[in-house]
C-alpha cells in the first residue's frame, strides 16, 4: 500500500510540472496571437533616428551591414551611422572606410574603454537622433528596415519597441535547430510584451528613444555583466515607463544574422546570455528561470524514475507527447512568420537535447567565464 502511495505521489508531482508548462505555453501561444494582431498607422511622421553598431573584427561581415543601410528607403537627412571600434585587431576599419563612401551620415569612433555597454554608451552619446537604433555588424536588413522601425514609435508613450531576429540557415542540421530553438526566443518576448510585461529582446534589433536611455542611466549598474545590454536596459525603461515597450510586429523590421558555425561557440554564446539572469533585480525573472531550470530538469530526471518503477512509462510518454505537441503548436507559427525553415528532424532532436543543453548551460553559466570576440568577459 505504502508503494501505491509513493507512486502515485511521484507520477502527480511530474503531472503537476508538466500541466503547468503546458499552461505556461498556452499562455504563449496566446501572447503570440496577440502580438501578430496588434497593429501601427501606416504613415507616421519621420523621426531622425541614430544607428548604433559596436563592433570587434568583424571584417568579414560589417560592409554588407553598411551596404544595407546605404540602400533604407528611409530619407537620407532622417538618419545617421554611428560606429564605435571596440579595439579590434583586424581591418575592420578598411573596410568601413571603403564602404561608407555613400551618401549617408556617419561617424565613426574608437571606444577608449573595454566591452560593448562602454562602446554603445559612447555611440549614443554622439549620435543627434530621437530614435537610438541598435543592431550588430554581422546582421543584414531590408531596405524598409528603419521606416518600420520609425513607424513602430507611432506615439508618445512608445519608449523601446524590439523587433524580430531570424538565424540564417544553410544546409547543415546544426544551423537549423538553432534558428528553431532561437525563435522560441523571439516568440516568447513577442508574447509576454503583449501581455504588458516584456521578458526577453535582442540587442541586435532594438529601438529606444535617447531621452528613455538617458533618464533611466543606460547602462549604468550593470556594465561588469558579460551581456544583457538590451534586457537591463528594457526592464529599466519599463520599470519607468510602464507600458511603453512593443515588439515591433512589421515583417519588414526583421534583421537576419548567421547561426554559430560549431558547437563550442554555440555554447559560449548561450552560456554568455544565460550568465545575465541571475543579476536581475526582478522577482518574477529569477522565478521564471529558476522554473524553467526546474522544469528541464524533471524531464531529465523522468526517466529514472521510470526505470525505478516509481513512474509508469505510457504517464513519461503522455507527458513528454503533452511536452513536445504545445511546443509544436507554439513554435511552428513562429518559425513561419519569421520565415525559418521548418525541420521535423531537427524539431524531434530538440526534443531530445533541449532539456540537456537548457540545464547544462544554466550549471554552466554560474561558473565558465564566457569569451567574446577572443576576450574572456567577466561577471563580478
Amino acid at each position: 500500500m505504502v508503494r501505491i502511495l509513493e507512486i502515485a505521489g511521484m507520477t502527480f508531482v511530474f503531472i503537476i510540472i508538466v500541466l503547468s508548462y503546458v499552461v505556461l505555453v498556452f499562455g504563449l501561444i496566446t501572447g503570440w496571437i496577440k502580438a501578430m494582431g496588434m497593429t501601427v498607422p501606416g504613415v507616421v511622421k519621420e523621426k531622425f533616428i541614430s544607428v548604433i553598431v559596436a563592433f570587434r573584427n568583424e571584417e568579414a561581415a560589417i560592409g554588407n551591414l553598411i551596404s544595407d543601410l546605404q540602400q533604407q528607403e528611409y530619407p537620407r537627412d532622417k538618419f545617421e551611422v554611428v560606429l564605435i571600434n571596440d579595439h579590434s585587431e583586424d581591418n575592420s576599419v578598411g573596410v568601413i572606410n571603403e564602404a561608407l563612401r555613400g551618401p549617408i551620415s556617419s561617424k565613426l569612433l574608437n571606444n577608449a574603454s573595454t566591452g560593448k555597454k562602454s562602446a554603445l554608451t559612447k555611440g549614443i552619446r554622439h549620435a543627434n537622433g530621437v530614435i537610438m537604433v541598435t543592431t550588430d555588424a554581422d546582421c543584414r536588413m531590408g531596405k524598409d528596415w528603419l521606416r518600420s522601425i520609425n513607424n513602430s514609435f507611432h506615439d508618445d508613450t512608445v519608449r523601446m519597441t524590439f523587433a524580430p531576429v531570424r538565424f540564417q540557415t544553410d544546409d547543415s542540421r546544426f544551423s537549423s535547430m538553432q534558428a528553431i530553438e532561437f525563435s522560441s526566443l523571439i516568440g516568447s518576448g513577442a508574447a509576454t510584451a503583449a501581455f504588458g510585461f516584456p521578458t526577453l529582446c535582442n540587442g541586435a534589433n532594438l529601438a529606444f528613444t535617447k531621452d528613455a536611455f538617458t533618464e533611466t542611466g543606460g547602462y549604468e549598474g550593470n556594465e561588469h555583466i558579460a551581456s544583457g545590454d538590451d534586457e537591463f536596459l528594457m526592464r529599466k525603461i519599463e520599470a519607468k515607463y510602464p507600458g511603453g515597450i512593443r515588439f515591433n510586429n512589421n515583417p519588414e523590421s526583421l534583421v537576419t544574422t548567421a547561426p554559430q558555425k560549431t558547437l563550442a561557440a554555440f555554447l559560449n554564446q548561450r552560456v554568455r546570455w544565460a550568465g545575465k539572469w541571475r543579476y536581475h533585480d526582478g522577482t518574477n525573472s529569477k522565478l521564471l528561470a529558476v522554473y524553467i531550470f526546474l522544469f528541464h530538469f524533471s524531464v531529465i530526471v523522468l526517466p529514472f524514475f521510470v526505470l525505478m518503477g516509481d513512474v509508469s512509462v505510457y504517464v513519461m510518454l503522455g507527458l513528454l507527447i503533452a511536452k513536445a505537441v504545445v511546443e509544436l503548436f507554439f513554435l511552428r507559427p513562429v518559425c513561419q512568420w519569421l520565415g525559418v525553415p521548418w525541420s521535423w528532424l531537427s524539431f524531434l532532436i530538440l526534443q531530445l537535447v533541449y532539456p540537456l543543453y537548457a540545464v547544462g548551460v544554466a550549471l554552466a553559466a554560474l561558473f565558465r567565464t564566457p569569451f567574446w570576440k577572443g576576450r574572456p568577459l567577466t561577471s563580478s
